[in-house]
């Protein structure tokens, strides 16, 4: 991100800014209840140095004989001590893992499901379509026959089913005979369904890491850390529950560590679902990761094959960029099935091929969600007028792809962003916040709307009768209009002002001790004052990213600006400017050399 150094205008240049492709658009029906003319999306983007105490950064610095940079990031993160920062860099499943029984539910779920195990029962594990649902059913499915159970992996259709258990999942699911079903990453909700399923004589566990709605399923084990309020291991995804279930089954019958062998599945959700990377999930990640480099699963060897990256060097950035785009691929644009049976096969010529069909939908949904993207910022830039949120609804619309592209309207308009695909007088929405607003909360009051809904802080899925849009619509901004207006503000948050002299390979490497790098451990952001942006070139297929070296009378570093939106007006900027960052060691043909990205 730039700064002039002559004006407080301020254009992004971080690479999480999404380039909205162009192309053909889907047939859009028109805003829900917009009247008004366009007004700027793009409020300015304020820099905030995070604070730091001085004396922590000495102690940290002299303690592990650091730069004062890295010291600085630690700090301005919480991290005091030289004992802290220790057990930060070297995150431990044996000393950051909890124990299962902390989650609620737990114990009664386990009992059950390690009683079906004994028992020789058939368990169906139920799972969802995105990567924490698919991941999740993985690390079940694996976890339990490695502990001997009869289990047979299921997760719904996103277009023929929906999500959850719905009537026609259950339908198909009970196909299969089974004595025991055992939900990952969803279930919570589903107190009706529980309900229809044991009146058919089918028994129920649920596991789950969504928020609860006032109803819960009565008469089954409900295991989820979010039964009660600033419970423990709150933060884990779905995966990360389902590994819990793991584990306490395996103590159970007599394996008690038969879990680790799963952390790389349960990593894969971990990461796809943006939950913090703290605590118990940086403990996991960091295990899931070391056993991918180490020796991968023939499905995610094949996975990195296509995707063009070597297992040996598997990052969180990885799996967040590379990997899940691919294996979520399979849900909205196929068969979440494809995802699945990658993430079980055992046979490296089967787990090529699908590999290959991954890849060849997740190129069909790139031209798919540039398409919808069009379409929905063309209707946002006719009808947004200034309103705390935006909820536009289109006939044709992609189901698959409506979560990515209500991200990206997110982070234009910086409003949460709503986006409804109609069909047949039916409305199916996925919708995604910005800032602090609690999305989940904003659309539970405006719920007696809806016909189902559920999701997180960040991130929901609804659906409700069209003609009841407009009346969705007017409640959530009844109240959204309730919330302080810092709750929407944009904020670039910056660990550490450094001088360009400073921004070192050695730097850029000490920094990687912070990795694996995710929700709340971002890479560390650092600020360089007036520098001059030398040999501009625009560069990748489109034109949209940016490469200059950056230089300050002294030192010159290479730098790179992904998708830098205004990229006209910053290639032809004169003058010094600031540049927030990140710094990263690149390497090309043997060759290792510091650059800002």
């Amino acid at each position: 991100m730039l700064r002039s150094r002559r004006s407080t205008r301020r254009r992004s240049f971080r690479p999480h800014i999404c380039d909205l492709s162009t192309g053909s658009a889907p047939h859009g029906v028109g805003p829900v209840g917009y009247d008004g003319a366009m007004t700027n999306p793009c409020p300015t983007t304020a820099w905030s140095l995070a604070p730091a105490d001085p004396a922590a950064i000495e102690r940290l610095t002299t303690g592990l004989n650091i730069s004062r940079v890295t010291a600085s990031v630690l700090a301005s993160r919480g991290i005091a001590t030289a004992e802290d920062a220790r057990a930060f860099f070297e995150p431990s499943l044996s000393r950051d893992w909890l124990a299962p029984s902390v989650i609620p539910g737990m114990d009664e779920a386990a009992d059950r499901v390690a009683a079906a195990v004994r028992e020789g029962e058939s368990i169906l594990v139920f799972g969802d379509f995105d990567l924490d649902g698919v991941s999740a059913t993985a690390v079940a499915t694996r976890g339990l026959r490695a502990l001997g159970a009869r289990v047979t992996p299921f997760v719904p259709h996103r277009f023929r089913e929906g999500y959850g258990l719905s009537a026609a999942a259950i339908d198909r699911a009970l196909a299969a005979k089974p004595d025991l079903i055992v939900t990952v990453d969803c279930g919570v909700s589903a107190a009706e369904e529980v309900e229809a399923l044991r009146a058919r004589g089918v028994d129920v566990v649920i596991t789950d890491h969504h928020e609860p709605s006032d109803l819960l399923p009565v008469g089954v084990p409900v295991a989820n850390p979010k039964l009660v309020p600033d419970g423990l291991s709150r933060d884990l995804a779905g995966a990360g529950v389902a590994l819990k279930l793991v584990q306490a089954v395996g103590a159970r019958v007599g394996r008690p560590d038969v879990w680790l062998d799963f952390a790389d599945l349960a990593t894969l959700g971990t990461v796809a679902d943006i939950v913090p990377l703290t605590g118990e999930n940086r403990a996991l990640v960091t295990a899931g990761l070391s056993a991918i480099r180490r020796s991968p699963r023939v499905g995610l060897a094949a996975l990195c094959a296509v995707a063009g990256v070597t297992t040996d060097n598997v990052s969180s950035d990885t799996i967040a960029f590379s990997l899940s785009p691919r294996l979520n691929a399979a849900g909205r644009m196929a068969d979440p099935a494809i995802a699945l049976e990658l993430l079980l096969a055992d046979d490296p010529a089967a787990a090529e091929t699908l590999a290959q069909t991954l890849d060849e939908h997740n190129r069909t949904r790139q031209a798919v969600e540039a398409d919808l993207a069009q379409a929905a910022l063309a209707l946002a830039g006719r009808v947004y007028s200034g309103e705390r949120a935006l909820v536009l609804a289109g006939e044709g619309w992609h189901e698959g792809v409506k979560g990515i592209v209500a991200s990206r309207l997110a982070q234009t308009y910086h409003v949460p962003a709503l986006l409804f695909s109609v069909e047949e007088g039916v409305a199916k929405g996925s919708g995604r916040s910005v800032g602090s607003v609690d999305l989940f909360a904003a659309v539970s009051a405006a719920s007696g709307t809806l016909e189902r809904f559920g999701g997180h802080e960040a991130a929901v899925g609804l659906a409700l009768p069209a003609d009841r849009l407009e009346q969705f619509r007017a409640e959530l901004l009844a109240y959204l209009d309730t919330l302080p207006a810092e709750q929407f503000s944009a904020s670039l948050g910056v660990d550490a002002e450094i001088s360009l002299e400073e921004a070192s390979i050695e730097l850029g490497a000490e920094l990687e001790l912070l990795e694996p790098y995710g929700a709340a451990n971002p890479k560390p952001m650092l600020v360089v004052r007036d520098v001059f942006m030398n040999g501009r070139e625009r560069v990748g297929k489109t034109g949209t990213h940016l490469r200059f070296t950056a230089f300050d009378g002294a030192a010159s570093v290479g730098a790179i600006a992904f998708r830098c939106p205004d990229i006209d007006a910053t290639a032809l900027h004169e003058g010094a400017v600031d540049l927030a960052f990140s710094l990263e060691v690149d390497e090309w043909r043997g060759r290792r050399r510091a650059q800002l990205v």
